[in-house]
């Protein structure tokens, strides 16, 4: 008895999808994948742009740090390093929070471009529900964001027995 529900649901799982084309015309629908290949690409630029913008600020943070090393030996020398890596802190987590939100803005227009093409291609879509992937990218903005941090509580530790030199 138990395994009936098994069986149908295994039998669904078989049976094909009856796939419903978009109702657009033909250059609607070009200009349509057109708009969506645009969207995703902008979400995958945006993405690669965080990336950058993470690894740009602990590039320079390592700048800083051999820079407070070899550099002149005053105390505002190093505080200006300090000064700079918070600065360079607070728009590189600026920077990735506008990225994400043009990622956000992105998303929605798959979605509504998504609604208006095939079934086939929404069920391959809400593959990965909305929340989970929602989740996901705010994981790694998180990680990013304290990557940065990290990275500059760390250079302000290495400069402070310079500043003894004040």
């Amino acid at each position: 008895m138990a395994k009936e529900p098994e069986q149908k649901a295994s039998a669904e799982a078989e049976q094909p999808l009856a796939v419903v084309a978009s109702e657009l015309d033909e250059r609607t629908h070009a200009e349509m994948l057109m708009m969506y290949h645009e969207c995703a690409d902008s979400v995958r630029f945006a993405k690669l742009q965080q990336w950058h913008t993470t690894g740009g600020a602990l590039l320079i943070f390592v700048v800083l740090g051999i820079l407070g090393t070899f550099g002149p030996r005053y105390g505002f020398f190093i505080k200006a390093n300090i000064i700079v890596s918070l600065v360079v802190s607070g728009g590189s987590i600026y920077s990735l929070a506008i990225y994400q939100f043009w990622q956000q803005a992105e998303r929605g227009k798959l979605a509504m471009i998504s609604s208006r093409l095939s079934n086939l291609l929404r069920e391959v879509r809400g593959f990965t529900p909305p929340r989970e992937a929602n989740i996901h990218r705010y994981i790694l903005l998180f990680f990013m964001i304290a990557t940065i941090a990290l990275g500059n509580w760390l250079l302000i530790l290495y400069l402070a027995p310079y500043m003894r030199y004040a």
